[in-house]
C-alpha cells in the first residue's frame, strides 16, 4: 500500500503507548493483517472495563466526561477521510485503541455510521472489534456487535482479578459470549505478581470456558510491547505452542499461535 507509511503510528505519551486521535495506521499487524484502527476514546486517556497489568496502553486514567468522547459523525468523517486518501483500502478497519470501544456512550450508532462508510466506499472491508466483552449482555452493544464482521474478545488463562486487573463472573461472561454471531477468542498468556497464565490451573479453567464457548477461533500470544506493571513477563512460544494444541482438543475451530 503506497501510502501506508504516512499516517501515524501509536505515539508514547506518559510512558503509555497511546493513539494519539481517531485513526490510527494502517498499521501491519500480526493477527489482523493490514489494519486500520478507529480509537473512540477520548484523547490522551486510557479507559477500559479491564484494567490489565500487561496492557501496553497503561493504566486506566480518571472516566472523560461525555462531552469529551468522540461523535459518530466525527469518527465515519475521519474513516471516510482516510479511506479517500488511501485509495486502496487496508484488510480491515478495526475498533480497538486506547480501551474497550463498547464503552463510547453511542457505540450503536458509532458502528452504524462506520458501517455506511464502508458500505459506500470500500464494500468489501472487513470491520472488527477488538472488545473485552463485558458488556456484550447489554442488547444494544450485543446488536451492534452483531452487525460487524469480526468480534475479537477477550479471554486470558488466569485469575480474572490479576490477569485483567478486575473481578468479574467469568461463566457469565462466556454465557453472554455465546449470544453472539461467530465470536474469535483472543488469549494474551502472561505470568505476573501471584498468577501464571500458563499454569495448569489457569490453562484448565480457560480450556473449560473454551469447550463451553466454542468460539469460531482462537488467538494465542504473548506481549510483544513494554507492559504497564513492568513485572508482567512474556510467556515463551512453546508454551504457547502447547497451550494451542490443548485448545484444539476442546474446540472444532481454529487456533492459532502468533
Amino acid at each position: 500500500m503506497d501510502r501506508l507509511a504516512s499516517l501515524p503510528p501509536p505515539g508514547k505519551l506518559g510512558g503509555t503507548f497511546l493513539w494519539e486521535g481517531i485513526i490510527n495506521g494502517p498499521v501491519r499487524s500480526r493477527r489482523l493483517g493490514v489494519s486500520l484502527g478507529l480509537n473512540l476514546i477520548p484523547l490522551r486517556s486510557k479507559l477500559c472495563t479491564f484494567d490489565c497489568p500487561y496492557c501496553e496502553c497503561g493504566l486506566n486514567t480518571p472516566k472523560a466526561p461525555r462531552s469529551r468522547w468522540p461523535s459518530p459523525d466525527l469518527v465515519a468523517d475521519a474513516l471516510r477521510k482516510t479511506l479517500e486518501y488511501l485509495g486502496e483500502p487496508p484488510d480491515r478497519v478495526t475498533f480497538a485503541g486506547n480501551g474497550e470501544p463498547t464503552m463510547h456512550p453511542r457505540f450503536a450508532l458509532v458502528v452504524e455510521r462506520v458501517l455506511e462508510v464502508r458500505d459506500r466506499l470500500a464494500p468489501g472491508l472487513m470491520v472488527a472489534v477488538m472488545s473485552n466483552g463485558l458488556s456484550c449482555g447489554k442488547p444494544a452493544v450485543r446488536s451492534a456487535l452483531d452487525r460487524v464482521d469480526e468480534r475479537l474478545m477477550k479471554l486470558d488463562p488466569g485469575p480474572p482479578a490479576l490477569v485483567n486487573g478486575v473481578a468479574y463472573d467469568r461463566r457469565r461472561l462466556v454465557e453472554d459470549l455465546r449470544g453472539l454471531v461467530d465470536v474469535t477468542v483472543q488469549a494474551l498468556v502472561v505470568q505476573g505478581p501471584g498468577y501464571d497464565g500458563a499454569s495448569e490451573e489457569s490453562v484448565g479453567e480457560w480450556l473449560a470456558a473454551l469447550a463451553r464457548l466454542q468460539p469460531k477461533a482462537v488467538q494465542v500470544y504473548s506481549i510483544a510491547r513494554p507492559p504497564a506493571d513492568p513485572r508482567v513477563r512474556p510467556v515463551a512460544r512453546a508454551q504457547l505452542e502447547a497451550i494451542a494444541a490443548r485448545a484444539r482438543r476442546v474446540i472444532s475451530g481454529s487456533v492459532e499461535v502468533f
